[in-house]
């Protein structure tokens, strides 16, 4: 018979298996809530940062466009096309990008990495996992996977970016209610 030792870490058998019955995946009304949620906040987070950051689009632009960027574009129509219709040539995209993943790294991206929520998510009791183990994402898998992936085709062309935000919406309305970024980073969206 042995002694009881009230000093000793009580053991016990865990059962770390995931249990797929009991995921409820989260409907496109509680992620759609959850992104606005996560677009309201965004846009203060990036209107702060634009504002902080404007001298630096003014030397930019300088940089870019010359001292007179209206002559510029009056005398070249080619390079009128190039700025409003290629945008990895126009600055103020770029820049706005650029200030878009800023604050999507302070809002979303370093949020869903540690916890698998963003603020919208929480609010909506709802979380990202991975589809296959159900844990946390890594940042990297999120940055590349989910979100650059279909960021990618805004610094090429305006309505293929628009197109590319469609495609995405419109796979979510299948069965298993994946987006199209959800199935390029091989993640879920649960009720928690």
């Amino acid at each position: 018979m042995t002694e009881l030792n009230p000093y000793v870490v009580p053991k016990a058998e865990l059962d770390h298996d995931f249990d797929t019955d009991d995921i409820e995946l989260a409907g496109l009304g509680e992620r759609f809530f959850a992104r606005l949620i996560d677009w309201a906040l965004r846009n203060i987070i990036f209107f702060i940062l634009f504002l902080i950051c404007l001298p630096m689009l003014g030397g930019w632009l300088s940089t870019a466009w010359g001292p007179d960027p209206a002559a510029t574009f009056m005398n070249d129509p080619y390079e009128v096309m190039l700025m409003f219709f290629v945008n990895f040539n126009n600055p103020i995209i770029l820049y706005c990008i650029l200030l878009t993943h800023l604050s999507f790294l302070i809002l979303q991206g370093i949020p869903l990495a540690l916890w698998g929520q963003t603020l919208g998510k929480k609010w909506m009791n709802i979380a990202m996992v991975d589809e296959t183990t159900h844990e946390r994402v890594s940042f990297f898998k999120l940055l590349f996977l989910r979100y650059m992936a279909c960021d990618i085709p805004a610094l090429i062309f305006s309505p293929l970016n628009w197109l590319v935000r469609l495609t995405d919406l419109l796979f979510g309305f299948q069965n298993d209610r994946r987006t199209l970024h959800d199935k390029l980073a091989r993640t879920i969206v649960i009720k928690v």
